[in-house]
């Protein structure tokens, strides 16, 4: 099952590698069927999305819809997805244009699995602090 696992979480950062902020909701409907009905998008600790929870699809079209309002270009690229078991570490490079500010910087996430579908999403700052987050770092 983790090597479906890690292809379930390569197609969801296929469908944001390049984002029509204005448009994304069609590319969220593409992978709606990825994400457990329960799903748990965790907003990063110190961003202004950290004070709300975000539960299941709607919960998740809302934390894209907030975050997203504050882009007027957005894009992931995954540079690595590292099995773990029933849990995958993406490391990815954001990158992308708000208020004329150039972002390119690299962050990770963990993603946590069940039954083929994900059912939470954590970000980090660093690989490293999701692989710790994983248990493959000490």
């Amino acid at each position: 099952m983790s090597q479906e696992n890690v292809e379930a979480v390569r197609r969801l950062f296929a469908a944001f590698q390049s984002v029509d902020v204005a448009n994304f909701e069609r590319r969220l409907d593409e992978v709606r069927e990825i994400f457990d009905p329960e799903v748990e998008w965790v907003a990063a600790p110190h961003s202004l999305l950290s004070s709300e929870e975000y539960r299941g699809y709607d919960g998740v079209r809302r934390f894209w819809t907030q975050f997203l309002s504050a882009w007027d270009e957005y894009g992931v690229e995954v540079e690595e997805l590292i099995d773990a078991g029933d849990q995958v570490v993406a490391v990815m490079r954001l990158s992308g244009r708000t208020n004329e500010l150039e972002v390119d910087e690299a962050r990770s996430s963990l993603l946590t699995l069940r039954d083929g579908r994900i059912v939470r999403i954590e970000p980090f700052a660093s690989k490293d602090g999701a692989l710790e987050a994983a248990g493959l770092r000490e």
